[in-house]
């Protein structure tokens, strides 16, 4: 999969080795099964009408640029997470545009001439939902209007499970509150972060989260990881130290010969909140109680 980052305004050195495409746009949080659909019912019009399946993101997350809050946005799937997830289902091009002052001071009509008639965009699919242009002035019926010069559009209606839409706000909530079990519903698998390995003895693994990822809250859980192809099951919990540095201890039943700085966890199990005295041997015979 070809990787593309490109910054307003855009230079004709990536315009001018486009090839024609299909060309999903979104932001893609999480890549969840939303998403997924979309992607897939984009790659199967780009197999029918035999064109390249592309799809357009950006970074960082809008809110961080529009809104006033410039604290640093957490991701259920940061950008290398997420490129990762695109080139498993099929897509060919990834194309990262970079959301800056600039960009998002775009026009509607801006945004389609430069970047999807400069991308050779032969058929645009999107969200029902999906905005464009300053202020989000454009949405999906003016991009119809506006684009069928240039190219199709196809529009996809809300991906619902049990009458509730799936959504990265909705996938935000479920981690902000711990409720892992309810994830693979919706996300197509388990919410995954990345940890650095700080301390490693024996079954006991110290680790501090990427500030990328979304953090789960204090507790208690029944956590994954895969090592040398074998799958790891453990229970992992969040303590501070003196200089109030969150780190999160992680206890397997074996041995652990774990091989560089990086781990990813998957995080399967609810919240139990911890409180200061919950002692380590306490906290595992509470995860044995989930795990059955």
């Amino acid at each position: 999969m070809d990787i593309i980052h490109v910054q307003h305004p855009l230079s004709s050195i990536y315009t001018a080795e486009a090839e024609p495409c299909v060309l999903a746009l979104g932001f893609f949080d999480g890549v969840h099964l939303g998403h997924q659909e979309l992607i897939n019912l984009a790659k199967w019009i780009a197999i029918q009408q035999d064109l390249k399946l592309a799809v357009m993101t950006f970074f960082p997350h809008p809110k961080q640029i529009i809104g006033n809050d410039q604290t640093p946005h957490t991701y259920i799937t940061p950008l290398e997470q997420k490129a990762k997830i695109m080139q498993d289902l099929g897509v060919e091009t990834l194309i990262v545009v970079n959301f800056d002052s600039a960009f998002a001071h775009l026009s509607p009509s801006g945004f389609i001439e430069d970047y999807l008639c400069g991308f050779k965009c032969k058929h645009a699919v999107a969200g029902f939902d999906f905005r464009y242009g300053h202020k989000g002035e454009g949405n999906m019926e003016t991009l119809k209007i506006e684009g069928k010069r240039f190219f199709k559009v196809t529009e996809m209606n809300k991906f619902e499970i049990d009458h509730e839409k799936v959504s990265f706000t909705m996938l935000r909530n479920l981690i902000a509150d711990g409720r892992f079990a309810d994830i693979p519903s919706c996300l197509g698998t388990y919410f995954e972060s990345q940890g650095t390995l700080n301390f490693k003895d024996n079954q006991h693994v110290l680790v501090t989260l990427s500030e990328a990822f979304l953090t789960p809250p204090p507790g208690v859980y029944l956590i994954e990881i895969q090592n040398e192809g074998n799958v790891h099951e453990g229970i992992g919990y969040q303590t501070m130290d003196r200089s109030f540095q969150e780190s999160w201890h992680l206890h397997f039943n074996d041995s652990l010969p774990l091989e560089g700085k990086k781990i990813h966890i998957k995080w399967k199990s609810g919240s139990i909140k911890k409180s200061k005295r919950m002692t380590f041997m306490r906290a595992k015979s509470i995860a044995k109680v989930q795990a059955f």
